[in-house]
């Protein structure tokens, strides 16, 4: 007896539901998130040199990430008042490599807290994306904190304040002693500036005006100058220069006018050969040139003579005019003298 089979539509198969299942399951995991096809470990420390501090005591919390080379990790800046922290400073990130082909990546983050208790740090989380742009995130794990409280158990009595600490006060008096001296040091320097600019500027001598034309013999005209010049005392004020130009001037003045020698224009060794074409002894005409050359070491040279010795000099000089002044000339035959005249 043969049993004949029904024919069942296609609908009303038994093994069709399954192949819509495994179907529905393909298509969920083609469009499965991107970041769950990331690859590479991933390594993430968050930890606290110590879970036990007192109010207001700064901790500093050391997150590490430990990730493949090729990703880039974007680390969120926490803001201040972060859960029932209080951020005090997050540092740039610092990345090193590692030789198994991986890097890590530091941060430090200093927290504190102002209540009693433990806490923990709130949830957050990094970001990673890897070569080819895919992203993704992980959370960084919780650390916990116990603050203790300073005080003793049972104790709520409340104490004054303490007073100010006192800090040593160094003595006063070598800051005044170094205060006198640095004064007494600048006051001297002062004085010996001020000397020094008074010898440098001083006035000139006062000049005589002279008149156009001097009727007087040369040689009286030299002993008035000679005579002026030592009434101004110009070696007791210092100004030995000055004195001894003024006499070697007065001297040529006398050698122009009594001998016509222009002495004015003439070197002391031009002055000495000049001097042996006139009637002078040889021994006159020696002593103008020590004079001339003594003039010269004063003038040039910067020699300063002693004092008696400098106020010698015009005595040295009236000397040598009166021992060569011209003798007068001869009245003329016949000539009245004007006091007989008169």
């Amino acid at each position: 007896m043969e049993v004949e089979s029904p024919n069942l539509p296609i609908s009303q198969s038994p093994h069709l539901p399954i192949s819509l299942f495994l179907a529905t399951l393909l298509l969920l995991l083609a469009a499965w998130p991107v970041r769950a096809q990331f690859s590479g470990n991933i390594d993430i420390a968050f930890t606290a040199p110590t879970d036990t501090l007192t109010v207001g005591d700064p901790v500093p919390l050391t997150l590490s990430v430990t990730y493949p080379a090729d990703y880039r990790l974007t680390i969120p800046t926490l803001p201040k008042a972060w859960g029932d922290f209080e951020v005090r400073r997050q540092t740039e990130p610092e990345t090193v490599p590692n030789p198994d082909g991986t890097q890590t990546t530091t941060q430090t983050i200093e927290v504190t807290l102002f209540a009693v208790g433990t806490f923990q740090t709130p949830p957050w989380r990094l970001t990673l994306r890897d070569a080819t742009g895919k992203t993704m995130e992980r959370a960084v794990p919780q650390v916990s904190l116990t603050v203790q409280s300073v005080l003793k158990e049972g104790d709520a009595q409340l104490r004054d304040i303490k007073p100010q600490a006192e800090l040593p006060v160094p003595p006063v008096w070598p800051w005044v002693a170094a205060g006198l001296a640095l004064a007494a040091l600048l006051a001297w320097l002062g004085w010996r500036i001020a000397r020094r600019l008074r010898r440098r500027i001083r006035p000139p001598a006062p000049v005589v005006p002279q008149p156009l034309f001097d009727p007087r013999p040369p040689h009286e005209i030299a002993l008035a100058e000679l005579a002026r010049i030592e009434a101004l005392d110009l070696p007791g004020q210092g100004r030995h220069k000055e004195y001894y130009t003024l006499v070697g001037d007065c001297l040529r003045r006398y050698l122009e006018g009594a001998y016509h020698i222009p002495a004015m224009d003439m070197t002391t060794a031009e002055i000495g050969r000049a001097l042996r074409h006139t009637p002078l002894p040889p021994e006159h005409a020696r002593r103008f040139t020590d004079l001339f050359a003594a003039a010269d070491l004063v003038k040039f040279a910067r020699l300063v003579p002693p004092l008696e010795e400098a106020r010698a000099f015009i005595p040295q000089a009236r000397d040598v005019i009166l021992l060569t002044r011209p003798a007068p000339l001869p009245e003329a035959a016949g000539a009245v003298p004007l006091e007989a005249a008169a």
